[in-house]
């Protein structure tokens, strides 16, 4: 296996293309194993925890011999305070009673006036470290949020700017793997294609390609199965065997959220079709037919080197087909745009990566965030409607919020804690853990 330096994406030894941004991965620096910048953040991350896991186990010591130490000294009181007969004296036991019905008083008094609170450890063998972050462009706009596992400690990503297309120019990539690169979560953003076909007339699919100037995308698109298998065919040039395993749709109320926007793309779509393709201002339109998913997918692949690979897709998607015809210019044919709206993904070279990470892609799905400020540096009239169709939560979930911390967890997590200090999240499936005072307990809403 080879990793992109541009993106990030994991890639099998033989691919010359990278599936993620396009770049060309068989010169010398082109790909690597481990990206540098991010192996030198981490050893020295490992070096300072290092040094705090030694302070905090001296201080520890420290504290344990002041107890023993008080401990003999409260004793050898008492034992002093003591007769040769057996009786109490008049001096040191005195002071070891009053200690004792100190002591008794103290506890009396919490245990009829203090509430009692449910006894919790903190633990880590069950809850799940997460790292909570965002990225910015180089101008410093924040432009997404992500929630993924700490121990998957290698990022990358990349906003690239030269996409040709109307709608969409920049694609937003993040990328976060393990060491080995066996284990990765993939995001792309929003993405837009465009097709057509014609008869009649002067023009060609090629002029118009040329009249607009190489800002249409064109792919023939039919459905998310197909673009899968082609995905998947690109990432690993390898695969003997293709398998969907299982399929699921997203909840009810994010696939209402999908058939908002295209409501929204339908009420205003044909104003300025002619305009998008290139067609003649007097073409009309007909509404031909709509294709929409919002589908998980799982995903078994063999290699020819019998080297077995675990998916998981998110690809919400729809496409609008129209028929149109200009009788000007005798010009007339099929027209499909569509809107991919996010690729989600999670590999795992292992069965066993694979159980460990799997609720990892239900919080990374569904706590991804692409915000205002990315939308404002595309100009499409949908992009308020995708935007909070992203920032929805895809697969069954519980919200856990406080102030501006909001966390949509997976259907495991049953507690929920932040550390924005460390941008760290907690997320476990037991009531009695947690992970300390210094993390803030976020609530059902």
């Amino acid at each position: 296996m080879k990793y992109c330096k541009k993106c990030g994406m994991l890639l099998e030894d033989n691919m010359e293309i990278c599936i993620g941004c396009g770049s060309d991965v068989t010169q010398k620096g082109s790909f690597s194993k481990y990206p540098e910048p991010m192996q030198e953040k981490i050893d020295m991350e490992k070096k300072e925890e290092s040094k705090r896991n030694l302070a905090i186990l001296a201080i520890i010591l420290i504290f344990v011999v002041i107890l023993l130490l008080v401990g003999i000294f409260v004793a050898q009181m008492y034992i002093n305070g003591i007769g040769e007969d057996g009786e109490e004296g008049s001096g040191k036991s005195f002071f070891a009673q009053r200690l004792k019905d100190s002591i008794d008083n103290d506890n009396s008094k919490a245990s009829s006036n203090a509430k009692p609170e449910k006894k919790r450890e903190v633990k880590d063998d069950q809850g799940v470290y997460y790292k909570y972050t965002s990225v910015q462009d180089d101008e410093g706009h924040e432009i997404f949020r992500a929630v993924y596992p700490e121990d998957l400690g290698t990022v990358e990503h990349s906003i690239e700017d030269s996409r040709e297309s109307r709608c969409y120019p920049a694609v937003f990539s993040f990328v976060a793997t393990n060491d080995d690169n066996t284990a990765q979560l993939t995001f792309t953003s929003p993405q837009h294609y465009q097709y057509i076909t014609m008869q009649g007339g002067d023009l060609s699919p090629a002029d118009i390609e040329s009249a607009l100037d190489g800002q249409v995308s064109f792919y023939d698109f039919t459905d998310v199965e197909t673009y899968m298998q082609e995905i998947i065919k690109q990432a690993y040039p390898t695969a003997r065997k293709i398998d969907e395993v299982e399929e699921t749709d997203a909840v009810s109320s994010v696939s209402e959220e999908l058939d908002n926007i295209i409501k929204s793309y339908e009420d205003g779509a044909e104003e300025g079709l002619a305009k998008l393709f290139g067609l003649p201002d007097t073409t009309k339109f007909k509404h031909n037919s709509t294709y929409k998913s919002d589908k998980i997918m799982n995903y078994r692949i063999l290699t020819k080197e019998d080297h077995a690979v675990s998916c998981k897709f998110y690809v919400p998607v729809f496409c609008v087909r129209y028929d149109y015809e200009d009788e000007e210019s005798e010009l007339s044919g099929q027209l499909s745009d569509c809107y991919i709206l996010a690729v989600t993904s999670f590999e795992a070279g292992s069965d066993e990566l694979y159980d460990t990470y799997g609720d990892t892609f239900e919080l990374f799905v569904n706590n991804i965030k692409l915000t205002d400020d990315f939308f404002s540096l595309n100009d499409c009239r949908l992009n308020k409607d995708i935007e909070t169709f992203l920032n929805s939560a895809p697969l069954s979930a519980k919200t856990f919020a406080s102030g501006e911390y909001v966390i949509n967890s997976g259907k495991n997590v049953e507690q929920v804690f932040i550390a924005p200090e460390k941008e760290l999240v907690f997320a476990t499936p037991s009531m009695d853990e947690y992970p300390g005072d210094d993390y803030l307990q976020l609530e059902v809403r």
